[in-house]
């Protein structure tokens, strides 16, 4: 194509961006775009309203972008504006990177322009994640501040992307802003060379002022206007900071601190609820609890094996090894050196090179290797920081090489020699990314695996009777963002009575008026203390139960099989109810019993001589006293109304079709609910619970059956 005619600048750069928007569509029809953490689910819905109202309030988004997310969903509230947002940022990003190294060079930095799309498309445009997406758009704004011709837009639209990377993740913001310091040391040690000090800080230095002054400040004033000192949020902040700083880092064992872990009321079930991010217990896990652990905890020694792991993923990673194929471009001409004194022995056109650039192309990967050792220190770190901190140093490290590349090869890139060497390009970089450019084409897109799609439905049925409210516990909550479309908006109020036992909302605002609405506070505990609330566990039943069994003495702590949904378990937790009163009124009869999952459970069924006026919203439980012990246990139950997803009804619903039946589905238990036993079909009421006058018709006694 270039060879038939010189295409200006301009043109090229008019070319790749057509080129990007292909590559673009190409991922949206064909790689199956998704979600790349629960943290960018969350964040969607909260920015969509889906948790009952819109907020500006995101715990690590800063809210001057949630009101730039708000006005998108106010102009056409029908739209994922999160996604859209989002995605348009990553396509300014890239094409103001790619647009300047075409600007520096045309031939090659038209080629390294497109090898950049091609090798972005998958970890921005298909594994969406903020983490990511703020790294891009702040190395976008570091190469339009260094590498642009320095003029008034560039300057603008480079600190305008270095404050909305903040905005979208400063942590991210941060590790970019290590990696293109050198930079500024590169430019710091020529004006130093040339004595030209008024023209490094005006030209150099201001515009980095002014970016981080305006980034700072926004941090400042959202501190004042939103982290109210006594607001929910201000508390919300802190108590985040701490669990950050606990569990980001990794909980103690027990055997080790089980000294320090009694001094503060905490058991070995609380210890390993924590391990497991099972925080959703206001009154024992707060930010003082995380902090007061966080005090006695020593630092672990440095884990080395960690480094040597990382270096061998990171060679085998495709953003490093294209990073460091094009530095060893630029290092080709080093192999010319015949003598000790190589400045001199040089090739002429050549006598410079490094003199300019080998701090600001080194200096990402020593970067790179600082960022991975603080964090070794803490974790094992994590893909997502990975493959954000790559591709800053893949930009630059382009960068700045990519003047002394053109230099040497620019003018040797004309005709088929062009063409060749662009078609080579290309190849390489898919071949490196096969498995995210090509594969995906043969296989199922996430959202319609089996797991997603139960999810889908899962979430489409719970989420219809807001009068009752269904946690998930940290481990089943991972599959959450699978089941949708990241293009997909969440309905307004979708998530408001679905929370999840773990992770950094727990405590969030949302979910505490959320929770209020059902005259709650305490996630965890509440499930205990509710009749309308759901949970959805295989995996952490039996540590939920002993941590309750541990803070609330007395009680008889038990559960209950209430649905099934697909793959997915409902139960329902109950303790104790004080102040139950007999109701001699109304008569209940439980007349069958059966086995259930392979005798897993075993299931009661019966019935109650109510109206459905009576019963409307009220809820069913299954009371028993041993005659022999004394020992009482509550089971709850559902009443044997069928939703249109097959769901049976938690409180009755006028609704459904009427009913009288009842179902019980409890855990095996030693011996049958016979004449050892007082048993009741109990009815309650908000806070008050009436048992019946219960004949237990469950076995012929003429039979023994």
């Amino acid at each position: 194509m270039l060879k038939k005619r010189d295409y200006s600048v301009r043109q090229v750069q008019i070319l790749f961006l057509v080129f990007h928007m292909i590559m673009v569509a190409y991922a949206v029809m064909f790689l199956h775009p998704y979600y790349g953490s629960n943290d960018e689910f969350t964040l969607a819905a909260i920015a969509s309203g889906a948790y009952g109202s819109y907020t500006w309030y995101f715990i690590y988004l800063h809210s001057a972008f949630a009101w730039i997310l708000r006005f998108f969903y106010t102009l056409y509230p029908a739209w994922n504006w999160y996604t859209l947002v989002m995605y348009g940022l990553i396509f300014v990003s890239l094409s103001a990177i790619g647009c300047t190294w075409i600007r520096r060079s045309k031939r090659i930095g038209g080629i390294m322009a497109v090898l950049l799309v091609l090798a972005s498309l998958s970890p921005m445009y298909v594994e969406l994640q903020y983490t990511k997406t703020a790294a891009l758009v702040t190395a976008a704004g570091y190469i339009l501040v260094f590498c642009s011709e320095r003029k008034k837009r560039h300057l603008f639209g480079g600190i305008a992307l270095l404050v909305l990377g903040s905005w979208i993740r400063f942590q991210a913001f941060g590790m970019i802003s290590i990696a293109a310091f050198g930079f500024w040391l590169g430019l710091a040690v020529k004006a130093w060379r040339n004595r030209d000090w008024k023209t490094f800080f005006v030209r150099d230095c201001l515009p980095c002022v002014s970016a981080f002054v305006l980034v700072f400040g926004s941090i400042a004033l959202e501190n004042v206007l939103v982290y109210t000192p006594g607001s929910a949020e201000a508390h919300y902040k802190e108590y985040d900071k701490a669990r950050q700083q606990l569990l980001d880092y990794g909980v103690p064992g027990w055997d080790e601190y089980q000294a320090e872990y009694e001094e503060l009321g905490l058991t070995k079930t609380d210890v390993l609820n924590l391990q497991s991010w099972l925080i959703a217990d206001y009154d024992r896990y707060t930010a003082d609890t995380f902090k007061a652990i966080v005090a006695f905890r020593q630092d672990r020694p440095f884990q080395w094996e960690y480094l040597k792991d990382y270096l061998v993923i990171l060679s085998l990673k495709p953003l490093f090894i294209l990073s460091a194929l094009a530095t060893l471009l630029w290092l080709i001409p080093l192999l010319l050196i015949k003598k000790k004194k190589f400045w001199v022995s040089l090739n002429p056109d050549w006598k410079m090179i490094g003199r300019r650039d080998w701090i600001a192309v080194f200096w990402p990967y020593a970067a790179l290797l600082g960022i991975y050792l603080y964090f070794i220190k803490i974790y094992r770190v994590l893909p997502i920081v990975v493959t954000a901190c790559l591709l800053g140093t893949l930009i630059c490290a382009w960068s700045a090489v990519l003047p002394d590349l053109e230099e040497r090869w620019g003018e040797k890139l004309v005709g088929k020699r062009l063409a060749g060497t662009g078609a080579g390009a290309v190849v390489l970089t898919s071949c490196l990314l096969v498995r995210m450019l090509i594969l995906p084409l043969t296989e199922q897109p996430l959202q319609e695996s089996d797991a997603s799609v139960a999810f889908r439905n899962l979430y489409d049925a719970i989420s219809q009777d807001k009068d009752v409210y269904y946690a998930f516990d940290p481990i089943s909550n991972t599959g959450v963002e699978l089941g949708y479309s990241i293009f997909e908006k969440l309905p307004d109020n979708y998530l408001t009575n679905i929370f999840t036992l773990g992770g950094w909302e727990t405590e969030s605002p949302q979910i505490v008026s959320n929770l209020e609405a059902y005259d709650q506070r305490s996630l965890l505990t509440s499930l205990y203390k509710s009749d309308r609330a759901v949970l959805i566990s295989d995996s952490m039943l039996e540590h939920i139960m002993l941590h309750l069994d541990s803070i609330y003495d007395g009680l008889f702590i038990t559960y209950s099989k209430l649905n099934q949904f697909g793959n997915f378990n409902l139960y329902a937790l109950s303790y104790k109810i004080s102040g139950v009163k007999d109701d001699e009124t109304h008569t209940a009869a439980l007349d069958t019993t059966y086995t259930a999952e392979n005798e897993r459970y075993d299931v009661f069924e019966g019935s109650v001589n109510m109206t459905p006026e009576e019963l409307e919203g009220k809820s069913v439980f299954l009371w028993t006293e041993s005659k022999e012990s004394g020992k009482r246990r509550i089971f709850q139950g559902v009443w044997q109304q069928q939703d249109a997803n097959g769901l049976y009804s938690v409180l009755y619903d006028s609704s459904l079709e009427p009913t009288d039946r009842v179902r019980f589905m409890i855990p095996n238990l030693s011996y049958p609910l016979d004449d050892r036993y007082e048993v009741h079909i109990m009815i309650r009421d908000g806070d008050k619970g009436y048992k019946l006058m219960t004949d237990n018709l469950l076995y012929d006694r003429s039979t023994g059956v």
